[in-house]
């Protein structure tokens, strides 16, 4: 009968511990992702505030200094990593700089026109 009953209680604490194992699994994945969220409104905000230097950099007395705004955007995404949340900010650089100087994005149609 003891082993029966010691035999209950370890598998009642085993079972307590693998519970508070998947908790901490969870709290853990539910923290990865709210730092994986901050690194991506950062990467955004890093990327509009290089547009807004690059746009500030290139107004001139009498308009605005094509060339020196690109050079500015191609001399900013030189510096951003290719992977990692930081990457979403060459997206964002080209998106903006082509609204900035008026041309449109590429974007397929459901008909395949552009």
């Amino acid at each position: 009968m003891t082993t029966r009953a010691a035999h209950a209680v370890d598998t009642k604490y085993i079972r307590q511990i693998q519970h508070q194992q998947i908790e901490l699994a969870l709290v853990r994945a539910e923290r990865d992702a709210a730092l994986l969220e901050r690194d991506m409104a950062r990467a955004r905000s890093n990327a509009a505030a290089t547009l807004l230097d690059a746009i500030l950099e290139s107004l001139r007395p009498y308009g605005f200094g094509r060339k020196r705004f690109l050079a500015r955007i191609r001399r900013a995404a030189r510096l951003i990593p290719n992977q990692g949340p930081e990457s979403i900010q060459h997206t964002l650089l080209h998106e903006g700089s082509n609204r900035v100087l008026g041309r449109g994005t590429l974007r397929a149609t459901p008909t395949g026109n552009t």
